[in-house]
């Protein structure tokens, strides 16, 4: 679908849609902002930015994502589905994983300058594997598919999180 057909499905003229967006790939991507805005993804992630420390920051963002996962599931699932065949679709996909992988990576800068990353990771590697972990795939293939509970769901992904990125005694893991 073009941004014509999109200005006629929207009841508006061609030429509107052409003075906010570039693009398909613009419209798309502020869309995509604009559910954010909606689904109070800013203020669902403050908790993890105004964390003491970084433990409470990585708590905070697992419980972040996956409350954040049920409001977004739908239309990623769509973008997701149609990004292979349509740019646009694919910008947006790779503009909110970024978005998502540099809010990780906060974190991860965070356990190292505390000393907490453990030995072998380094700040990418861990964001990489906490971004895959943290994905829509993960809370597709446990929630919807596995019928996991949310709480479920956040407690194994802190567990494993503390055991495997996180260098510190035992006596500490959730």
């Amino acid at each position: 679908m073009g941004l014509g057909e999109i200005a006629r499905e929207a009841g508006v003229s061609r030429q509107a849609i052409y003075l906010h967006f570039k693009s398909k790939s613009d419209l798309f991507v502020a869309m995509a902002q604009h559910g954010d805005e909606m689904a109070g993804v800013q203020e669902i992630l403050r908790p993890g930015r105004e964390s003491k420390t970084a433990l409470e920051a990585l708590d905070a963002s697992v419980s972040a994502y996956a409350a954040m996962e049920p409001r977004i599931y739908d239309i990623a699932s769509v973008i997701y589905s149609t990004r292979r065949s349509d740019p646009a679709a694919e910008a947006v996909w790779q503009e909110r994983g970024n978005f998502r992988w540099q809010n990780i990576r906060r974190d991860m800068e965070r356990l190292q300058g505390e000393g907490l990353l453990s030995d072998g990771w380094t700040v990418d590697e861990a964001a990489d594997f906490v971004w895959s972990l943290l994905s829509l795939h993960t809370y597709e293939n446990l929630v919807v598919e596995r019928d996991w509970s949310i709480e479920r769901f956040v407690r194994h992904l802190r567990i494993m999180l503390r055991r495997t990125i996180v260098k510190e005694p035992d006596s500490h893991t959730q």
